[in-house]
């Protein structure tokens, strides 16, 4: 067994000066360099000072690698220069206080001097507080030896010549500040062929590497010979080997301190010192050397560190250099592999991913006759998930982190928090009462504000998470429900989207059961009733709800441990405080105290003045008090006497300082039904190019009308929004309003409508569309991120037009997410969108869209899997519509999609007669695409029935049409079926090449339910072969995959493994069906 090992030793540098006393705090590893038995770890030598904390703090280790070229050093000469610049001190006083003259230090920043004396050296030194790493790579000798070796001195690049020499320098530079041993090199020298005159030549090479390596006056040379051996002293400026040590070190202590994006920036920095493998020009043998494998498994620690910092970052891209780097020298490295994998499908080269992960398999089978690993098959599951608008986080699963940004200039309410706090701390958590604390107040009172900056204070209290909702209860934007805000909480929690229930009781009753053991802080914003809490309530106290609201909400006490704290406007100290703070004035200013009273002491509205008086440098603040005496505007919002024409007045002369186009998007905000918007969604809105309307929303926002939340997302106050919508009504016509709101939601449409084209190739689409020009700024985004973040946008766009117009948008939009929302399982979604469109359709009497919506909603239910009855109603429904109007592939579709209910609920030659029937009319119709689709269905119907020979029939004939019609989705679907129908007719073999085949190309297409279909059959085909464990494998990765989509087919492979593997196999497990997209 290895001895334990101590730390590396820090020594005083060739400088002499004392490195600060926490480094030692920093400069642990887990593998020492020497290699094992018993030999000491090395010296560190650095030079530090003026600081006690790590390097990383303060930058003095330069910026990154040491390049081979004269360029690349950073010399003494160039240090100073760079200091003097920095600081802006000049050349005679640098002199002065360095106590030389200014000839000396003139020489030295000129590279006239490349080898200055030591004892000039010290005085700049102390007189600069520069490092030995940006001192020490300049004044002498530096030797790199992280990739092929490299000598210099100061500018000067050393030719080592010997190849002997050259082994032996690289050795003591590998081992810097050990004691290396005769026998040790004498062994690394020669090997087995040692000659009678080693130690003749031995002293030679030492000789010689002392010329080469000689030094000024009074400097040591740097190669001593001590007892058995030689040792090489360098400072941490002269070698990458210490530099990268270093730089581990201080990386560890800042991840530790929770200073995460420094620390990958300091890993980062440490992994661009290594230029390939360490000593790369001495052969391969050298790569075996034990001081060589332990510094490269140092490397490979920092490279896995980075790599999950990097992650959590989301700059998967800046981690995948260095992973393949390391993956050079370790090809079969679990670790490294699977993060290659990860940052790969992050990257956006999902097909890259899953071609690594296949040959790893084989390689790892070939070589060790095993299978993947955990964690190279997670990161395999991982990249098979549908492709989100951000990659989600690596590794463990963290506690949800949802809370808005705190502000930065929050201030008073001191009562309220110290009520807030003896709330939480006198809540007992062995009851069994859930408890919720209620903070209520008027329009603008800053509940929202002391809600988050209070849940930011008391994050530690809850370990496992803070979880944020905003129900918009008091804007005109469509008004969130329990149910959305459970199924948010829910998701947050890790639930998959359709592994949400429909039900609310449901989904109340989950969320209990995922809140039972853990202590978690879930906010509730703008809230309007009681009946927004309840379901969302924890079974006990462990965890906790805050709530804002306008409204009483004092019913909630008799269901839950509730506490009501009732926030009033600020005091008038506090307000003048708060005011002064953002104007940058005394809080001894004589108008300030009126100006917070005229603004009823209103949070926001205090704001908004300062907002106002920072773009009106020129007026006084008595000007300013004066002009806001005379506004009575927006009346509605008063908070008190006299309060509310000041606060309207505060919104008025915001809007006052804006130019036309500016005060004519903000009104144009007013129509927006939902909380944020897109800068695309903006420009079509103002009927704007998006570069001019940049321009136009970055003045709003400093106006402090708008907020920005991304770099490409707006959002505006409720209260902002509801004065955007009056004053819109005042100024703008009824028709310039119509027409705004057109241009906005047909941007929707059309954007949407060409990217689910480009996503979703095939879609039937049962809606017709109005005849407009392409999507103009969103020509080039990827469909799944656009489509990710606009779901809500577009959701609340369809309710709205539902609801006041123009009602044919509604369907035609939730038409055309049809395909989107059926591969992301967004059942919920899909089915509020498609209810609200059918119940616009039957208003405005249009059949064909009512047909399309009752086609949407039976899909909607077959995907959920909870509602067969619904599916089959609104299925039949279409069916009989599209009959009567002559629309033969609604009709057809519908007859597909109907059957595979059929199917799915046990009536399996009922699904038979009505796929049968949707073949005739795809074929009468000429509708290709559909019969493809039909076939397939029919074949795994028939397949499953036992007739073998009409299932073969129609899935080949299937997939002679998906070939035609170069639809990849289709052909995997086809030949998945067709071998499950060979599977049937013992025809193993042609049954397993076929499912690989489908496995492959739906691997490429990233067809996630595919492929845990197909896994899950090559599992089926591999147990009724006798190959048990290759079943047993297989079944894994499809449940696994199943389990991530929250997809019901999970249940049929479940019981499949059982508690040991396969006691409780069936002799024919029935598969999972898949069919085709609706």
């Amino acid at each position: 067994m290895r001895s334990k090992r101590s730390p590396p030793s820090v020594r005083r540098s060739s400088l002499g000066t004392t490195p600060s006393r926490n480094l030692t705090r920093f400069l642990t590893w887990t593998t020492p360099l020497s290699g094992g038995n018993g030999r000491r770890p090395a010296e560190i030598v650095v030079d530090r000072r003026n600081s006690g904390n790590s390097s990383a703090e303060h930058g003095i280790l330069g910026t990154g690698r040491h390049e081979p070229t004269l360029g690349g050093v950073m010399t003494l000469g160039k240090a100073l220069l760079a200091y003097r610049a920095r600081t802006g001190i000049t050349q005679d006083e640098l002199a002065r206080r360095a106590g030389i003259s200014v000839r000396t230090l003139r020489d030295i920043e000129h590279e006239v001097s490349v080898r200055p004396h030591s004892r000039s050296v010290r005085k700049l030194v102390q007189a600069t507080g520069l490092s030995a790493v940006e001192i020490d790579s300049g004044v002498a000798l530096r030797i790199d030896v992280l990739g092929p070796m490299i000598v210099h001195d100061g500018p000067r690049r050393i030719d080592v010549g010997a190849p002997m020499l050259r082994r032996l320098l690289g050795l003591l530079a590998l081992r810097a500040n050990e004691p290396v041993s005769r026998s040790e090199i004498v062994d690394f020298l020669w090997g087995e062929g040692i000659p009678a005159t080693y130690r003749n030549l031995l002293h030679t090479y030492a000789s010689r590497i002392r010329r080469l390596l000689r030094t000024n006056g009074d400097e040591p040379q740097p190669l001593e010979r001590g007892g058995t051996g030689y040792r090489l002293t360098l400072t941490a400026g002269q070698t990458d080997v210490l530099e990268f040590l270093l730089r581990v070190a201080d990386a560890a202590a800042l991840h530790e301190a929770g200073r995460l994006k420094a620390s990958e920036g300091e890993y980062e920095k440490a992994l661009s010192l290594w230029r390939g493998p360490a000593l790369a020009d001495l052969g391969p043998e050298i790569q075996q050397h034990p001081a060589v494998v332990a510094l490269t498994q140092r490397r490979m620690i920092a490279t896995l560190a980075h790599a999950d910092l990097a992650f959590a970052h989301g700059r998967h891209h800046s981690a995948l250099p260095g992973l393949r780097d390391v993956a050079e020298t370790e090809p079969l490295h679990e670790g490294i592999n699977a993060r290659i994998i990860l940052a790969l499908t992050a990257t956006g080269q999902r097909q890259a991913a899953v071609r690594l992960f296949h040959e790893l398999s084989v390689k790892l089978r070939e070589s060790f006759g095993v299978d993947p690993g955990t964690e190279l098959r997670a990161a395999y599951l991982h990249c098979l998930e549908p492709v989100r608008a951000t990659p989600p986080r690596t590794g463990n699963l963290r506690a949800p982190e949802q809370l808005p940004p705190d502000s930065t200039t929050f201030m008073g309410r001191a009562s309220q928090l110290a009520e807030l706090d003896a709330f939480l701390s006198a809540s007992d958590h062995t009851r069994r009462a859930a408890r919720v604390v209620v903070i209520t107040g008027s329009a603008g009172v800053g509940k929202t504000a002391l809600a988050i900056h209070w849940a930011h204070r008391v994050s530690g209290r809850f370990p496992d998470g803070q979880l944020y909702y905003n129900l918009h209860g008091f804007s005109d934007s469509v008004t969130r429900t329990a149910g959305d805000a459970l199924t948010a909480f829910l998701t947050g929690l890790g639930v998959t989207s359709t592994a949400v229930p429909l039900d609310l009781e449901a989904r109340a009753a989950l969320l209990r059961s995922l809140l039972a053991d853990r202590e978690v802080l879930l906010v509730l914003d703008n809230v309007t009733g009681p009946e927004h809490v309840l379901p969302v309530l924890p079974a006990n106290s462990r965890s906790m709800v805050a709530v804002t609201s306008r409204n009483d909400l004092s019913a909630l006490g008799l269901h839950a441990d509730a506490r009501s704290i009732e926030l009033d406007v600020l005091g008038r100290r506090e307000a003048v405080t708060l005011l002064a703070r953002l104007l940058n004035r005394s809080p001894d200013t004589p108008a300030l105290s009126a100006l917070s009273d005229l603004c009823a002491r209103l949070p926001l509205a205090l704001r908004i003045v300062a907002a106002n008086l920072a773009g009106r440098a020129h007026d006084s603040l008595d000007d300013y008090v004066t002009a806001l005496r005379a506004g009575n505007r927006l009346a509605g919002l008063a908070v008190g006497p006299g309060g509310g024409a000041a606060v309207q007045t505060a919104f008025e002369l915001s809007y006052a300082t804006l130019g036309p186009e500016s005060a004519c998007l903000f009104r144009l905000l007013g129509l927006v039904p939902s909380a944020d918007v897109s800068i695309a969604a903006l420009a079509a809105l103002a009927g704007d190019t998006v570069a001019d309307t940049v321009k136009l929303a970055d003045r709003l926002v400093g106006a402090h009308l708008v907020q920005r939340r991304t770099s490409d997302r707006y959002q505006v106050h409720d209260l902002l929004r509801l004065y955007a919508a009056q004053l819109c009504a005042e100024v703008d016509s009824e028709d310039d309003r119509a027409l705004a709101w057109r241009r906005l939601s047909e941007y929707y449409l059309r954007t949407a409508a060409v990217l689910t084209d480009q996503a979703y190739p095939g879609m039937l689409r049962l809606c017709s569309l109005p005849e407009t020009e392409g999507p103009g700024g969103e020509a080039h985004v990827v469909p799944s991120d656009w489509l990710a973040a606009e779901r809500g946008s577009l959701a609340a766009t369809v309710l709205h037009a539902a609801e006041h117009g123009p009602r044919e948008l509604s369907w035609q939009i939730t038409d055309v997410l049809r395909g989107y929302l059926w591969r992301n399982y967004d059942v919920a979604t899909w089915r509020s969108m498609a209810e609200a469109a059918l119940t616009a359709a039957q208003r405005e009497g249009n059949k064909s869209a009512e047909a399309a919506m009752h086609y949407s909603l039976g899909a909607a239910h077959r995907s959920s899997g909870q509602h067969p009855l619904a599916a089959k109603r609104h299925l039949r429904r279409a069916e009989r519509m599209f009959q009567d109007l002559g629309m033969p592939e609604g009709q057809a579709a519908a007859l597909d999609c109907l059957g595979t209910v059929l199917h799915h609920t046990g009536s399996a030659q009922r699904a038979l007669a009505v796929l049968e029937r949707s073949i005739e009319l795809c074929r009468k119709a000429g509708f290709t695409i559909g019969l493809a689709k039909a076939l397939c269905t029919l074949g795994f119907v028939a397949a499953d029935l036992g007739l073998a020979e009409l299932a073969r029939e129609r899935l080949l004939e299937a997939l002679a049409l998906s070939e035609e019609l170069a639809d990849k989705h289709l052909e995997a679907l086809a030949l998945h079926n067709l071998s499950q129908a060979l599977q049937h007719t013992s025809r193993y073999e042609e049954a397993m090449d076929g499912f690989h085949r489908a496995l492959t190309i739906r691997t490429e297409i990233g067809d996630t339910e595919g492929i845990a279909a197909t896994l899950g059959a090559i599992g089926h085909l591999s147990n009724s072969t006798g190959k048990k464990s290759t079943a047993h494998r297989y079944w894994r990765e499809s449940l696994a995959v199943f389990d991530r989509l929250g997809h019901p087919a999970a249940e049929s492979i479940r019981p499949l493994l059982g508690k040991r593997g396969f006691a409780s196999l069936p002799p024919e497990p029935r598969p999972a069906t898949i069919s085709a997209q609706p």
